[in-house]
């Protein structure tokens, strides 16, 4: 069995990338994340682009069935994929005008601009390849039926996904017959399941119990480097975050080093920019981190009309307005909890008054949207596709994942020049001068990278946990 952090209310994989069904195997797509996070085709075997940039022509691997036994075709794969463009919120935004089967094993895609990532979007979840029984007129999404080595079995809405083998894979047959996938919120159900062996993997194990089970005769830990970062939103749109020294104050303030190596036990690394430097190439390497600085932040906050009353009280006022703010953050990340603890505390101690407030995601989305938040404390994905247009594009006045509000007509416009552009060096520059910008306006106030710990019972062999967590590898596994 293995442990994760949640189990999502669907397994249609337009409304939730697929989650645990993709992760162990049931689903597939035309590409996939390679452990450097790169792509490589999956269910595509070849594919080119026009001169314009504006049609995109892929081949469809031959000889693959899906688990009700009816073969791939072009006509299954242009039916996926115009439901995920239309439905699915990763990528109904994107400039896709059609999609169409033109041979058996053919699938054309053109876009209404030049559109660089559009591969490294096919290879996320939310553009998992199904087969048509999967869906009813009458009933919508029925059954996940996919290609990948594992078969859907059964499913407990948020608590567990079981899968079987698929003995008629075209690729390399799983050593492992049967899988359960069960969501386990809390941190020390996660520890104590894989020290009772009932579960053989748990993701995302808690720091605090690492060395425990790091020491255990029958466990051991894996840590990855993962491209999720922890990070403030600010609501730029509204007092007291619309003053940009008010956000500088607040970088100045957090010790992202004693959140990193104390908090979270050294699992994982002060952030400087959106892009971990260590996983992906696209890191701006010339950023500085915001000095963590107490007084920086005390004269920033000054500068803002921030002061601290005569009558001695330790807390700053404007105008006869107390600096109150409400945090907010949510339950699916427990380490988040304890952060915001340490961000509260820190923040006192430049005399601003931070309340937390604790919710489910969908909640805090909805407040997020609405404008309804101070600022937020979120952990993210920044490489969600294996491309940066994804995580960059978080900072584009149009976004619709994090809404701070953040508006920058050259930032908009460098995004979408490096969406239309092919050249990678060019890219680099593009995105360079971007992160440059949103580094010194900050509308995100990014605190860390992450590391993800995995335990494993020792039974269990050739596991590696991905580093986009796109795949947790169970067909390679092996028993002891």
């Amino acid at each position: 069995m293995i442990g994760g952090s949640y189990i999502p209310e669907s397994i249609d994989p337009v409304t939730h990338g697929g989650g645990p069904l993709g992760r162990i195997g049931v689903y597939e797509s035309l590409f996939r994340v390679t452990r450097d996070v790169g792509i490589e085709p999956q269910l595509a075997d070849e594919w080119h682009v026009s001169p314009d940039g504006t049609t995109w022509t892929i081949g469809i691997r031959d000889g693959v069935q899906f688990h009700d036994g009816t073969s791939l075709t072009s006509e299954a794969v242009a039916f996926s994929l115009s439901r995920a463009f239309d439905e699915a919120s990763l990528l109904s935004p994107l400039p896709v005008e059609s999609i169409s089967a033109t041979d058996t094993h053919e699938v054309v895609i053109t876009t209404g601009e030049r559109f660089a990532p559009l591969p490294s979007y096919l290879a996320h979840r939310y553009a998992t390849v199904i087969s048509q029984s999967s869906i009813s007129d009458s009933d919508g999404f029925v059954e996940p039926v996919g290609t990948g080595p594992y078969m859907f079995d059964s499913w407990e809405s948020g608590k567990s996904i079981t899968a079987t083998k698929n003995s008629d894979y075209y690729g390399s047959s799983p050593q492992v017959d049967r899988v359960v996938y069960e969501g386990i919120r809390d941190n020390q159900t996660k520890a104590s399941s894989l020290d009772a062996g009932e579960s053989d993997i748990v993701v995302n194990l808690p720091v605090s119990a690492m060395e425990r089970i790091s020491r255990a005769e029958d466990t051991r830990t894996q840590t990855t480097r993962t491209p999720q970062s922890r990070f403030l939103a600010y609501n730029v749109r509204e007092p007291p975050f619309d003053d940009l020294r008010v956000r500088q104050a607040v970088n100045h303030a957090i010790d992202t080093q004693t959140i990193a190596r104390t908090i979270l036990e050294g699992v994982g690394d002060p952030a400087i920019g959106p892009f971990s430097p260590e996983l992906t190439g696209w890191a701006n390497d010339e950023l500085e981190p915001y000095e963590y600085s107490p007084d920086r932040a005390r004269s920033l906050l000054a500068e803002a009309g921030w002061t601290l009353e005569a009558d001695g009280d330790e807390l700053r006022h404007r105008d006869g307005t107390p600096f109150d703010v409400v945090l907010r953050t949510y339950t699916r990340r427990p380490e988040l909890r304890i952060i915001a603890t340490a961000i509260q505390n820190q923040l006192r101690a430049v005399g601003i008054n931070v309340e937390i407030n604790i919710t489910e995601w969908s909640a805090l989305s909805e407040d997020m949207q609405a404008g309804e938040t101070d600022f937020s404390l979120l952990s993210f994905n920044f490489f969600w596709v294996p491309d940066p247009d994804r995580a960059i594009s978080f900072y584009h006045s149009e976004d619709t994942q994090i809404y701070t509000g953040y508006e920058d007509s050259e930032v908009d416009d460098l995004i979408e020049r490096g969406r239309r552009t092919t050249d990678d060096d060019e890219r680099k520059r593009i995105y360079d001068r971007v992160q440059e910008i949103v580094h010194d306006d900050t509308p995100l106030g990014m605190l860390t990278y992450s590391e993800t710990v995995t335990g494993i019972r020792n039974r269990i062999e050739d596991f590696t946990l991905h580093p986009t967590m796109y795949s947790h590898g169970v067909q390679n596994i092996r028993l002891h």
